[in-house]
């Protein structure tokens, strides 16, 4: 049996068509221009599968063997909904590290009046040993966030400047001090 595979939409031949006879326990693929030949006998059927088209079978009478008919097969498209995907490039470095570099401070820490604050929460506390609310646990609820915050921003620029490094491009590398805290310690 030989025939064609085309688009049912477009009319457009389709290639890499398969084509397995039931029968005959075989197939083929169709040829770019569409064609395809198979060995089938009388009623044996054929199903035509290929991605993103919906699989066809074909039965083939004796008479269509007998006449040598090129059979003519359209396959409609097979339609997959899917959700919506958004797909977001990375920005480049220029403005990554724009963006580093003047995001909102974090909540600095005060040394000088670090003591009075920790002590006034602490005096707040009571500080039952073994409870669940005592000077320890207080203590690191009042670093707690503070401190999370400071170690993920740390771990961010040091895996930047890595980046950066690898890619030649070290005067582009962010400190570990930000520019106003460099020249305040320096006073």
């Amino acid at each position: 049996m030989q025939g064609r595979v085309f688009s049912a939409d477009s009319l457009k031949e389709l290639a890499d068509v398969h084509i397995i006879s039931k029968l005959a326990l075989r197939g083929t693929i169709s040829l770019p221009d569409g064609t395809f030949y198979i060995n089938s006998a009388p009623n044996d059927s054929l199903l035509f599968s290929m991605l993103g088209f919906e699989r066809k079978i074909v039965l083939i009478t004796e008479q269509m063997l007998l006449n040598g008919e090129r059979i003519s097969v359209s396959l409609e498209r097979d339609t997959i909904l899917m959700q919506e995907v958004v797909i977001r490039s990375f920005y480049d470095y220029q403005t990554f590290k724009y963006m580093v570099v003047n995001m909102k401070p974090l909540k600095p820490v005060n040394l000088e009046t670090m003591d009075s604050e920790l002590r006034t929460s602490l005096e707040e506390v009571r500080s039952y040993p073994a409870s669940a609310g005592g000077p320890i646990q207080a203590a690191y609820d009042y670093f707690n966030d503070m401190a999370r915050l400071q170690r993920r921003m740390e771990h961010n620029r040091r895996l930047y400047n890595e980046q950066l490094i690898l890619e030649g491009k070290i005067t582009d590398t962010i400190p570990a001090l930000p520019q106003h805290l460099i020249e305040k310690y320096r006073k």
